[in-house]
Protein backbone atom coordinates (compact mmCIF):
# COMPACT_ATOMS: atom_id res chain seq x y z
CA UNK A 1 0.00 0.00 0.00
CA UNK A 2 1.42 3.38 -1.04
CA UNK A 3 -1.68 5.47 -0.16
CA UNK A 4 -3.03 5.86 3.36
CA UNK A 5 -6.26 7.22 4.78
CA UNK A 6 -5.17 9.60 7.54
CA UNK A 7 -8.60 10.86 8.67
CA UNK A 8 -8.28 9.33 12.16
CA UNK A 9 -4.77 10.73 12.57
CA UNK A 10 -5.96 14.21 11.51
CA UNK A 11 -8.69 14.04 14.20
CA UNK A 12 -6.05 13.56 16.90
CA UNK A 13 -3.84 16.19 18.48
CA UNK A 14 -0.46 17.39 17.28
CA UNK A 15 2.19 14.74 17.94
CA UNK A 16 -0.08 11.72 17.47
CA UNK A 17 1.81 8.99 15.59
CA UNK A 18 1.06 6.03 13.34
CA UNK A 19 3.49 3.43 11.99
CA UNK A 20 2.84 1.97 8.53
CA UNK A 21 4.47 -0.73 6.44
CA UNK A 22 4.98 0.41 2.88
CA UNK A 23 4.65 -2.11 0.05
CA UNK A 24 3.67 -1.69 -3.57
CA UNK A 25 4.87 -0.71 -7.01
CA UNK A 26 6.02 2.59 -8.46
CA UNK A 27 5.29 2.83 -12.17
CA UNK A 28 7.48 4.32 -14.90
CA UNK A 29 10.18 5.83 -12.69
CA UNK A 30 12.34 6.94 -15.63
CA UNK A 31 13.48 5.84 -19.10
CA UNK A 32 15.63 3.04 -17.63
CA UNK A 33 12.82 1.79 -15.38
CA UNK A 34 9.58 1.49 -17.34
CA UNK A 35 6.75 -0.50 -15.83
CA UNK A 36 6.41 -1.51 -12.21
CA UNK A 37 9.25 -1.22 -9.71
CA UNK A 38 8.58 -2.91 -6.35
CA UNK A 39 9.09 -0.75 -3.28
CA UNK A 40 9.04 -1.65 0.41
CA UNK A 41 9.69 0.22 3.61
CA UNK A 42 8.39 1.60 6.86
CA UNK A 43 6.92 5.02 7.50
CA UNK A 44 6.10 6.91 10.66
CA UNK A 45 3.35 9.50 10.35
CA UNK A 46 3.16 12.29 12.92
CA UNK A 47 0.27 14.77 13.21
CA UNK A 48 1.46 18.36 12.72
CA UNK A 49 -0.50 21.64 12.94
CA UNK A 50 -0.83 21.71 9.12
CA UNK A 51 -1.17 18.01 8.36
CA UNK A 52 1.07 14.94 8.64
CA UNK A 53 4.86 14.59 8.75
CA UNK A 54 5.99 11.41 6.99
CA UNK A 55 9.41 9.94 7.85
CA UNK A 56 10.90 6.57 7.10
CA UNK A 57 13.08 4.29 5.03
CA UNK A 58 12.17 3.01 1.59
CA UNK A 59 13.96 0.22 -0.27
CA UNK A 60 13.87 -0.43 -4.01
CA UNK A 61 16.04 -1.72 -6.83
CA UNK A 62 16.34 0.30 -10.03
CA UNK A 63 18.07 -0.26 -13.35
CA UNK A 64 20.92 2.21 -13.80
CA UNK A 65 23.72 2.90 -16.28
CA UNK A 66 27.33 2.41 -15.15
CA UNK A 67 29.26 5.67 -15.38
CA UNK A 68 32.41 3.93 -16.69
CA UNK A 69 31.31 1.15 -19.07
CA UNK A 70 27.72 2.30 -19.78
CA UNK A 71 26.33 -1.18 -19.01
CA UNK A 72 22.94 -1.50 -17.31
CA UNK A 73 23.01 -2.86 -13.78
CA UNK A 74 20.70 -3.19 -10.78
CA UNK A 75 21.18 -0.48 -8.19
CA UNK A 76 19.76 -1.01 -4.71
CA UNK A 77 18.51 2.13 -3.02
CA UNK A 78 17.87 2.77 0.66
CA UNK A 79 16.11 6.13 0.79
CA UNK A 80 15.32 8.19 3.87
CA UNK A 81 12.07 10.04 3.21
CA UNK A 82 10.91 13.09 5.16
CA UNK A 83 8.07 15.28 3.92
CA UNK A 84 5.14 17.14 5.44
CA UNK A 85 1.80 16.54 3.72
CA UNK A 86 -0.75 19.33 4.09
CA UNK A 87 -4.45 18.79 4.86
CA UNK A 88 -6.83 20.34 2.30
CA UNK A 89 -10.18 19.71 4.03
CA UNK A 90 -11.21 20.59 7.59
CA UNK A 91 -12.43 17.33 9.18
CA UNK A 92 -14.95 19.04 11.44
CA UNK A 93 -16.61 21.43 8.96
CA UNK A 94 -15.83 19.66 5.68
CA UNK A 95 -14.74 23.00 4.20
CA UNK A 96 -11.70 23.43 1.99
CA UNK A 97 -8.73 24.86 3.90
CA UNK A 98 -6.79 27.88 2.62
CA UNK A 99 -3.44 26.72 1.23
CA UNK A 100 -0.21 28.61 0.69
CA UNK A 101 0.47 29.65 -2.90
CA UNK A 102 3.65 27.56 -2.92
CA UNK A 103 1.94 24.33 -1.78
CA UNK A 104 3.19 21.43 -3.89
CA UNK A 105 0.35 19.27 -5.29
CA UNK A 106 2.13 15.97 -4.52
CA UNK A 107 2.24 16.97 -0.84
CA UNK A 108 -1.49 17.58 -0.43
CA UNK A 109 -3.83 15.24 1.43
CA UNK A 110 -6.87 14.90 -0.85
CA UNK A 111 -10.54 15.60 -0.09
CA UNK A 112 -11.00 11.96 1.01
CA UNK A 113 -8.15 12.37 3.54
CA UNK A 114 -5.86 10.10 1.50
CA UNK A 115 -2.13 10.66 1.74
CA UNK A 116 -0.53 9.33 -1.47
CA UNK A 117 3.24 8.72 -1.30
CA UNK A 118 3.77 7.56 -4.92
CA UNK A 119 4.91 10.82 -6.54
CA UNK A 120 7.16 11.76 -3.63
CA UNK A 121 8.77 8.31 -3.63
CA UNK A 122 9.29 8.52 -7.40
CA UNK A 123 11.02 11.89 -7.00
CA UNK A 124 13.27 10.59 -4.21
CA UNK A 125 14.23 7.53 -6.30
CA UNK A 126 15.02 9.55 -9.42
CA UNK A 127 17.02 12.10 -7.39
CA UNK A 128 19.05 9.28 -5.80
CA UNK A 129 20.13 8.04 -9.23
CA UNK A 130 21.18 11.43 -10.62
CA UNK A 131 24.75 10.68 -9.59
CA UNK A 132 25.65 7.65 -11.70
CA UNK A 133 27.04 4.59 -9.99
CA UNK A 134 29.35 1.77 -10.96
CA UNK A 135 28.25 -1.69 -12.08
CA UNK A 136 31.00 -3.04 -9.80
CA UNK A 137 33.79 -1.37 -7.77
CA UNK A 138 36.56 -2.54 -10.12
CA UNK A 139 34.85 -1.54 -13.38
CA UNK A 140 37.53 -0.79 -15.98
CA UNK A 141 35.27 1.20 -18.28
CA UNK A 142 35.57 1.67 -22.03
CA UNK A 143 38.70 2.11 -24.16
CA UNK A 144 38.81 5.78 -25.17
CA UNK A 145 40.17 4.84 -28.61
CA UNK A 146 38.08 1.91 -29.85
CA UNK A 147 35.23 1.85 -27.30
CA UNK A 148 35.83 -1.76 -26.24
CA UNK A 149 34.41 -2.76 -22.86
CA UNK A 150 37.61 -3.41 -20.89
CA UNK A 151 35.69 -5.60 -18.43
CA UNK A 152 34.94 -8.05 -21.25
CA UNK A 153 37.88 -7.81 -23.63
CA UNK A 154 41.45 -6.58 -23.81
CA UNK A 155 42.50 -4.08 -26.42
CA UNK A 156 45.94 -2.76 -27.30
CA UNK A 157 44.78 0.67 -28.45
CA UNK A 158 45.75 2.54 -25.33
CA UNK A 159 49.28 1.10 -25.40
CA UNK A 160 49.94 1.75 -29.07
CA UNK A 161 48.72 5.34 -29.16
CA UNK A 162 50.10 8.11 -26.98
CA UNK A 163 48.65 11.58 -27.34
CA UNK A 164 51.51 13.70 -28.73
CA UNK A 165 50.75 16.40 -26.18
CA UNK A 166 51.48 13.89 -23.40
CA UNK A 167 54.55 12.21 -24.93
CA UNK A 168 56.92 14.18 -22.67
CA UNK A 169 55.04 12.89 -19.63
CA UNK A 170 55.29 9.32 -20.92
CA UNK A 171 59.08 9.81 -21.03
CA UNK A 172 59.05 11.03 -17.41
CA UNK A 173 57.11 7.95 -16.36
CA UNK A 174 59.86 5.78 -17.81
CA UNK A 175 62.47 7.82 -15.88
CA UNK A 176 60.44 7.48 -12.68
CA UNK A 177 60.32 3.69 -13.05
CA UNK A 178 64.09 3.60 -13.51
CA UNK A 179 64.64 5.86 -10.47
CA UNK A 180 62.54 3.55 -8.26
CA UNK A 181 64.50 0.44 -9.22
CA UNK A 182 67.08 -0.52 -6.58
CA UNK A 183 70.62 0.44 -7.45
CA UNK A 184 72.82 -2.57 -8.11
CA UNK A 185 76.45 -2.65 -7.07
CA UNK A 186 78.93 -4.33 -9.38
CA UNK A 187 79.91 -7.84 -8.34
CA UNK A 188 83.69 -8.32 -7.59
Amino acid sequence: MLSFNVAQLLKEGVGATRHHVLSGDLNDLDECNPGATPVEGQLDMVRTPKGVLVQGHVYLTMQATCRRCLAMFERELDLFVEEEYIATIDLVTGLRLKLDDDAEPELLIDEHHTLDTREVLRQYAVAATVEPGLCRPDCRGLCPQCGADLNVETCSCHLAHVDPRLSALAGLLGDADAAQAPERKPQP
